[in-house]
């Protein structure tokens, strides 16, 4: 069983893009807040969401990887709501954020699996600021991307090579490529 950023960095080596965990873009406010056991707002959200976005963007501008056919980057994170998928993809306004130059286009990989599987996985993690004790408001926050035109779900019970074959071929498929 495959984590985002396991399933990412997989992800990436498999297209040829660089991988950016998500997590790490976080302000050390939310980190402290998260570390404490309290859950983010949206209005913590909404500035990491929209430094994910410049951060793709940018990559994605400034891409020169030669095994990818086109210009991309993979980033980890959870995009709980529709509306923070939104502010990821470009199409949400984040106030203070600058408009972009270009707007790449976005694809999510949903690693769709069962609440006890995900809590037990968690309680596994050491020294992650995401506490297991705070899965329930993620799941009482998550509105599951499963039909959006722009989203390839994956089963947290397969292996991270399955998770990223059905991603690669998901993703091939969203973007017009015949394998």
């Amino acid at each position: 069983m495959t984590s985002k950023s396991t399933l990412g960095n997989a992800l990436a080596k498999s297209l040829g893009y660089p991988y950016v965990e998500g997590d790490d873009l976080h302000p050390a406010s939310n980190v402290a807040k998260m570390s404490a056991g309290t859950p983010l707002t949206d209005a913590d959200r909404e500035p990491w969401l929209a430094l994910i976005r410049r951060t793709a963007e940018s990559m994605t501008l400034n891409h020169t990887a030669k095994a990818a056919q086109k210009p991309g980057v993979v980033i980890s994170s959870s995009a709980l709501k529709h509306y923070y998928r939104e502010i990821l993809r470009g199409r949400w306004k984040v106030e203070g954020a600058p408009a972009p130059e270009k707007v790449p286009t976005t694809y999510f990989v949903f690693i769709d699996g069962d609440e006890d599987v995900l809590r037990e996985r968690m309680e596994k993690r050491p020294g992650h600021f995401m506490k297991a004790s705070m899965l329930d408001s993620q799941l009482k926050t998550l509105e599951s991307p499963v039909g959006e035109e722009d989203a390839v779900v994956v089963s947290l019970q397969d292996s991270t090579e399955e998770q990223v074959r059905k991603a690669v071929e998901g993703l091939n498929e969203l973007i017009g490529i015949r394998t």
